[in-house]
């Protein structure tokens, strides 16, 4: 009892000092919007073309973005929001293809580890992985960045209290875990692929931003969480199915997000 009293006074301490300005970041208009629509006192500020959004979301302070598909335009986006608006936690919301069999659309997957899959050395024969370097210190980064254990916490506690949307009326009920998460540049559709991200990373979900948000948070010593719902198999039916049930995917993200930032108090 004592242990679990300890535990809850130290959530809570790191809870509040979280809560002076969260970075929510999603990659797509779809990730982003359900968020977005329930900010009150929302102002815009434009940098280098980027909208990002502030305002107060469940009575916190947030600052909102869309930062564009793929690496690239993530990491200009997570940069940008550091440097402009000194956040004390980012979060990435969105969507994701999944690896694990055991994940279906609609469930959520809370990224503990992410690492890229398409960052090595390519050969003939296969592509060797490789862990990033950072650029000032110059020395390797990890092969995978943990998210925060106390956001992961919280995420968890959240995740108790929602209810999350079925991806049809005849769906299970979406489940929330925890897992590793997988970044590149491609969009995937092929079993093949989804089974080497099993066998080289023991891979949850792979999607196109995650690690990118995770790398640079890690450099600057800043908390974040990669929440993923699953849209998709990350297989052959993968284009089509991602089509079909992006949106409530999604929602289910952006709602266990609304559900940590209630949390953060």
């Amino acid at each position: 009892m004592k242990t679990r009293f300890i535990f809850f006074v130290i959530l809570f301490v790191s809870a509040t000092s979280f809560a002076q300005r969260i970075a929510i970041l999603g990659a797509m208009t779809e990730e982003v919007e359900l968020l977005q629509s329930q900010l009150k006192q929302a102002k815009t500020k434009e940098v280098l073309g980027f909208k990002f959004k502030t305002g107060k979301l469940n009575g916190k302070k947030v600052v909102l973005a869309e930062t564009g598909i793929g690496k690239v335009n993530a990491s200009i986006v997570t940069t940008l929001i550091i440097k402009h608006f000194s956040p004390k936690i980012v979060i990435f919301t969105g969507v994701a293809g999944a690896v694990n069999p055991d994940l279906n659309q609609g469930d959520i997957l809370i990224g503990k580890r992410l690492s890229y899959h398409d960052y090595g050395r390519l050969t003939n024969d296969s592509l060797k992985f490789y862990p990033t370097r950072n650029p000032h210190t110059k020395q390797l980064n990890p092969q995978f960045f943990l998210s925060d254990s106390i956001l992961i916490a919280v995420a968890n506690e959240a995740a108790k209290g929602i209810e999350l949307k079925k991806i049809t009326s005849d769906s299970p009920q979406p489940r929330v875990s925890v897992g590793t998460i997988v970044t590149g540049d491609t969009f995937v559709a092929s079993s093949v692929a989804v089974a080497g991200f099993s066998r080289n990373y023991q891979a949850d979900a792979t999607e196109m931003e995650g690690a990118v948000v995770a790398q640079i948070c890690f450099q600057q010593n800043l908390p974040f969480l990669i929440i993923r719902s699953i849209s998709d198999k990350a297989n052959e039916a993968a284009p089509a199915d991602f089509q079909t049930f992006k949106k409530v995917a999604a929602d289910n993200s952006a709602i266990l997000v609304k559900a940590i930032i209630k949390n953060l108090e």
